[in-house]
Order: C-alpha cells, then sequence, then structure tokens
C-alpha cells in the first residue's frame, strides 16, 4: 500500500540520495542516449515547406517569461509558429482539464508540479522515446529530475524549479528597530511576526503572511508525505498556520484571505506585509513591477525558516513542466520547441527576467543573479531542497482533500482532530480505489 511509512522512506531514499547514481545509470543504458529511431531526431526544421502552428496553454503568471522565449523560437526559423495562450492562474487547473477532453486545438500544455504530470498523464504524449533519440542532456536539470517518471516513462520536461524562501520588507525592519533575518527557526518566525505586526483594520501591517496553499510545509521539511501513516508533521503544520491566522492574528487569517481583490505581491509593495515566505517566482512579479515603475518596495531575501535542531536551509520545491498533448498532429516540431524552452536558450532568457529555470549551468545562475542584483538570492541555489510532491496516481486527489480539511479547520468549521480524521477517510477512499 501508498501509505506504508517504509515505503515512503525508501521512496524518499532513492530520490534525493541516489540521485547521481540514477543518473548515471540512466546513461549507461542508454536511456538518455541516441537511440535507433530515427523518425524521432529532430532534423532541420527550416527545410519544411508549409508553416506549422503549435498553440501553447500556460497560466497567465508565466508571460514575463515565456513569452520572451517563444519571441525567440519564432525569429529564429519560419517553418513553426508558436501562440501562447494565456490562462487565469486561479481556475488554471480547471480550464485545462476541461480544454483536454474538448475539441479545442491544444499542442503543449504547462503543468503545475508532478502531481498535476500524473493526473494529465493520459491526455499527454510519452516523450520517453522522443528523450532517448535526441540525448537529451537531462543532468543540467539537477537531482530531481530522477522523481518525474511516472511508471517510469517521461510525459513532460521541467521548465521551472521552484525554491521557498523568506522574503521581507527592509524598510519595515528599520523601522521596529529590529535587525534583518538570516536563517531563523520557526519559532523565532513566529515571534518576529508578532513583533512586527501593528495597527487595525485597513492600517494594519502583518508581521507574516501565508499563502493559501502548502499547508504541509511542516511535513515536507521533515521528508514526510501525505500518504505515510504518521501524519504528526502533518498535523503540526496545520496547527502551526492556525497559530498564525487566528491566535496570535500575526498573519492575514484565512478567512480575511478569501475576501481580499489585491494579490499578495500588492498588499506587500503596499507595505502591509513584513515578511512572507514564498517561492522564487515572487522575485520576478517584484522585478517586473518595478521595471514597470508599479513598486518601489525595499525587500530582500533570506533562508525559509526551520525546525529547532534541523539544519540550516531545508526548503522544498519542485519542477513546472512543459508537455505535449496526445492528440497534437505535430509531436516533432512541439518537441523541438521543447528543446529549446527547456534547454540553454530557453534558461537564459528565463534568467534574464528574473526566473530560476529548470535548466541550471554556472553561467545561467550568475546572469540570474546578476538580473536580481541581490546577493541574497545565491539562497535559491544553496538550499537542501526537498521534493514538494509525489509522482504517484492520486496524489493530486490527495493534495486537494487535504486543502478541503485544512480549510475548514482554518475557518473554524472543524476541530484540529475532527479535520485531521476527515483527511484521513478522503484519503483512504483515494488509495483504495
Amino acid at each position: 500500500m501508498y501509505s506504508k511509512k517504509l515505503f515512503t522512506r525508501f521512496f524518499v531514499f532513492l530520490l534525493f540520495s541516489s540521485s547521481l547514481l540514477l543518473i548515471i545509470y540512466f546513461m549507461q543504458s542508454n536511456l538518455f542516449t541516441t537511440s535507433s529511431n530515427n523518425s524521432l531526431l529532430l532534423n532541420d526544421i527550416s527545410s519544411y515547406h508549409d508553416k506549422i502552428e503549435l498553440d501553447y496553454y500556460v497560466w497567465d503568471d508565466e508571460a514575463s517569461y515565456v513569452a520572451p522565449v517563444i519571441d525567440a523560437y519564432n525569429s529564429m526559423q519560419s517553418s513553426v509558429q508558436v501562440t501562447l495562450h494565456l490562462l487565469d492562474s486561479t481556475f488554471y487547473d480547471d480550464t485545462i482539464a476541461t480544454l483536454l477532453t474538448s475539441n479545442t486545438k491544444v499542442d503543449l500544455i504547462g503543468i503545475k508540479g508532478i502531481s498535476k504530470l500524473a493526473q494529465y498523464k493520459s491526455h499527454l504524449l510519452d516523450l520517453t522515446t522522443y528523450i532517448q533519440a535526441n540525448a537529451l542532456d537531462v543532468t543540467a536539470y539537477g537531482n530531481m529530475f530522477n522523481d518525474i517518471s511516472v511508471n517510469n516513462r517521461y510525459y513532460g520536461i521541467p521548465t521551472r524549479n521552484t525554491s521557498w524562501a523568506l522574503i521581507y520588507n527592509k524598510d519595515l525592519f528599520d523601522e521596529a528597530g529590529i535587525s534583518y533575518p538570516t536563517q531563523l527557526t520557526w519559532d523565532e518566525y513566529r515571534t518576529l511576526a508578532i513583533q512586527l505586526t501593528k495597527g487595525e483594520g485597513k492600517d494594519k501591517i502583518y508581521g507574516g503572511y501565508w499563502v493559501p496553499w502548502c499547508y504541509n510545509f511542516a511535513a515536507l521539511q521533515h521528508s514526510s508525505y501525505l500518504i505515510d501513516d504518521d501524519l504528526s508533521y502533518t498535523k503540526d503544520s496545520l496547527e502551526l498556520l492556525n497559530t498564525f491566522y487566528n491566535i496570535d492574528g500575526s498573519h492575514m487569517s484565512y478567512t480575511e484571505m478569501a475576501k481580499q481583490t489585491d494579490s499578495v505581491c500588492e498588499k506587500f509593495e503596499a507595505g502591509t506585509i513584513a515578511m512572507m515566505p514564498q517561492g522564487e517566482w515572487i522575485v520576478n512579479m517584484l522585478l517586473q513591477d518595478e521595471k514597470n515603475g508599479h513598486s518601489t518596495v525595499n525587500w530582500d531575501i533570506a533562508p525559509i525558516p526551520v525546525f529547532e535542531g534541523q539544519d540550516s536551509g531545508i526548503t522544498w520545491g519542485q519542477y513546472q513542466f512543459v508537455g505535449i498533448t496526445n492528440n497534437s498532429k505535430y509531436p516533432k516540431e512541439a518537441f523541438h520547441f521543447i528543446t529549446y524552452l527547456c534547454g540553454e536558450d530557453g534558461a537564459r532568457i528565463y534568467a534574464q527576467n528574473g526566473m530560476i529555470h529548470a535548466y541550471s549551468n554556472e553561467e545561467i545562475q550568475h546572469l540570474y543573479l546578476d538580473t536580481v542584483g541581490k546577493e541574497s538570492a545565491s539562497i535559491f541555489f544553496n538550499t537542501k531542497k526537498v521534493q514538494e510532491q509525489l509522482a504517484l496516481p492520486g496524489y493530486d486527489d490527495i493534495l486537494e482533500g487535504f486543502k478541503f480539511c485544512a480549510d475548514e479547520y482554518f475557518s473554524g468549521k472543524k476541530s484540529i482532530e475532527e479535520a485531521m480524521a476527515e483527511f484521513e477517510e478522503i484519503r483512504r477512499n483515494i488509495l483504495s480505489n
């Protein structure tokens, strides 16, 4: 059964302790070397006579770095035209699920994490043979590449590599006479958030802000997942967040967040949030707003807090992906675009726009750091990162069930014991099917 603790520990050990050995093994066994299947080799597409159009759907937050990649790709050749379709990020997964079962022409889609990749598998082209035939260099994607196969097959290629850190407003720390954070424990973070909280109503400044997702962070920092028999770290996560939201009042409550029309980035830029645990994507958003004259907030980056007794630098993250739909008429051409988007060329453009690409080397890291202009951004490249999700069938449904139960707890509709009992029942039903 997936829910056995021993299975989970063994699974995590394989992913993170043996990553280099796995890559070497794969390369020696020809999994990622040239195949005799020449029909899948990517020849010079400039020799094509008829122009091919590819439709690529992603969520709108991706626009500032995906659009320049597409423009560069379309400009470098005249045989393939990639058209970008931006969908509302809030409703993206539901919209994509509908599009994949409709008659809409969809050649490529963005995928939010490994559990979604596993969920969409039946709608996606198996890319394993394309990777083999074209000797794609997967070592540049780092350790977590070993965790993206579904039943030993590959249905997506990584585009981004997410990583959580602590973003903070330097001016609010200065006003309070408090030193800037470095590596904090969660207890220290809680104390700081209380100290930095002041005011009431519309004038309230929150010491911290936790976005309404990734509620099992404490479990992740202990390499524990929602399929474990022992959910004590998951329970700890919920109780700590409830303390932030509803007991200390140092973070905007879950109920209050649901009423807001401004994004967390806008609130931070307005000076109403002192600290926010966030993914690296917030850096891109802040840079874009600065570039467009919408923000002058004085911000910086610190490591994500850890629990007492843990090593410094333990965080969580995952890949975002691009996949080819299994009903695309032009899979070979779509994969040619993917090699550009997900390779060194795409990585450079991402870095120039303040976004961390999944493909990484020393040059690209330096380019990213130059773009961000903050030495502290090197934190993203010096972490001990735990995979945020698992590539298991049904894991995305488990995540959704957990979020539902967490929402009821944070909203005061259920006690922690009731919420956890409800989640275990939901999980049991999912795993049994």
